[in-house]
């Protein structure tokens, strides 16, 4: 449950959008630029994320702007708590972020746009990492070089069983007349060698006790 006070850790698009007193059309828009840090599925914002990731990726160049707004709203509204948070332009007469002499309209340049992505790229590796890690330890991913090691340490045991076999079975077989007691004696030896390696590769993933 959010603590009073405490913004959601999620928000629709719509509801992040009221939330900062700005025009969905404008979190549309931080949504395109890169600008947002959204659940997996990609349908709900992360509030406190995606406020750090927009502040992080403002043009610097328009903090003069910002500041003149924030001033305004100040002297307009002097300790109003419902004032829009983050630094940003309210909607209302000034017509919110859409305007064009606003101080944190996305802007497009190659290095903000870089950067941007470049947070966005780290954030999803880290996503996938810690999603990862999860899965192994929950025995649901198998880690790629400790199948290939277990593989092979299997196949290398099941020649071994069979190059015994050829030097233990026929002695044993030779001295029987009876068949079916032969077909026992083949099967039982054959049953073995694949049970070893059957536990063998029931190990795969599993630390050792």
């Amino acid at each position: 449950m959010t603590e009073p006070g405490q913004p959601p850790a999620t928000a629709s698009f719509s509801e992040f959008a009221r939330r900062q007193g700005w025009r969905p059309s404008y979190v549309t828009q931080l949504k395109k630029d890169g600008r947002l840090v959204l659940t997996s599925d990609g349908r709900r914002v992360l509030v406190a994320e995606s406020i750090t990731r927009i502040a992080a990726t403002r043009d610097p160049s328009k903090e003069g702007v910002r500041a003149r707004h924030g001033a305004e709203r100040a002297q307009a509204a002097p300790g109003d708590a419902s004032a829009p948070q983050g630094g940003e332009e309210p909607t209302g007469a000034r017509g919110g972020p859409d305007d064009a002499d606003d101080g944190d309209i996305p802007f497009n340049s190659p290095h903000q746009l870089r950067r941007a992505k470049a947070l966005a790229d780290k954030e999803e590796a880290l996503a996938r990492k810690a999603q990862r890690e999860e899965l192994v330890e929950m025995g649901q991913l198998l880690v790629k070089d400790e199948v290939i090691a277990a593989v092979a340490a299997g196949v290398v045991q099941l020649r071994t069983g069979l190059e015994l076999l050829l030097s233990t079975l026929p002695a044993t077989l030779a001295a029987l007349d009876d068949e079916a007691e032969v077909r026992t004696q083949m099967r039982d030896a054959i049953e073995q060698l694949l049970g070893d390696l059957a536990r063998k590769f029931a190990t795969i993933g599993k630390a050792p006790a």
